[in-house]
């Protein structure tokens, strides 16, 4: 996908065990130079209705991004997100957010997320589930895994969905743990000079006296090396010593 891929279709789906339960997200962008953009996400208790309603503003926020052909379709297997997103939301919004009966609107927040990212011409397609349309199937899969706590690794596609599982699925300690060995990766590819105590902010306190100490140490994949009178840089270790 280049700069210039026009989005020619998308498909949504949601999943949830229980319901209210454990749920997961899927959706999926087609783009006319044959590549594919796939995204998913977990919430731990939920029900299958906003996990479709979510899986729909994901994807509209990712259509936001990008050229629409003409009469784009975004398919779902949810009549209703259909019916909200084509009609219901109009009275809706006419009455206050209320039904006709005069209650508060079921899962009213996503409701009008998703209604402040409508798109002109954007047309819902209804498509039954489970029926063997390879689209749909892809995104069932997708947010079924996700239900599941199951990642997934496309094959030649754009895929945001194992890195996103990460991100909301790992202990906080391993996503610090992994955004702490990234930025230093970043550092160590730009050679940008780092002071003592920023070097401690990014390692951790518990560096803190190597760094006084100012002279070279090692840091799991990491050599840092001290440069100048104050300042340190980063270098990766050589793999055969590893």
């Amino acid at each position: 996908m280049n700069i210039d891929s026009i989005a020619i279709e998308a498909a949504t789906d949601g999943a949830c065990s229980g319901n209210p339960g454990p749920g997961g997200w899927g959706g999926l962008i087609i783009f006319d130079d044959k590549s594919e953009l796939e995204i998913g996400g977990s919430e731990q208790n939920t029900t299958n209705n906003r996990m479709e309603l979510t899986a729909a503003i994901k994807i509209l926020e990712k259509l936001k991004t990008y050229k629409l052909k003409e009469n784009f379709k975004l398919r779902t297997d949810s009549k209703y997100v259909i019916e909200g997103y084509t009609k219901w939301i109009i009275n809706w919004k006419r009455n206050g957010w209320k039904t006709s009966s005069g209650k508060s609107v079921q899962n009213l927040d996503l409701w009008q997320k998703i209604d402040q990212l409508r798109i002109n011409g954007l047309v819902m397609e209804y498509v039954k589930g489970h029926s063997g349309d390879k689209q749909n199937d892809r995104v069932d899969k997708i947010a079924t895994n996700y239900s599941k706590g199951i990642s997934l690794k496309s094959n030649s596609k754009k895929s945001e969905s194992s890195v996103e599982f990460f991100e909301k699925s790992a202990p906080i300690e391993i996503q610090e743990l992994f955004s702490r060995n990234e930025m230093i990766q970043k550092f160590a590819e730009k050679k940008y000079l780092l002071s003592s105590p920023e070097l401690t902010n990014l390692l951790g306190e518990e560096n803190h006296f190597k760094i006084k100490q100012y002279s070279s140490f090692e840091w799991r994949n990491w050599i840092l090396i001290p440069k100048g009178e104050k300042y340190w840089i980063i270098e990766k270790k050589n793999p055969d010593f590893l």
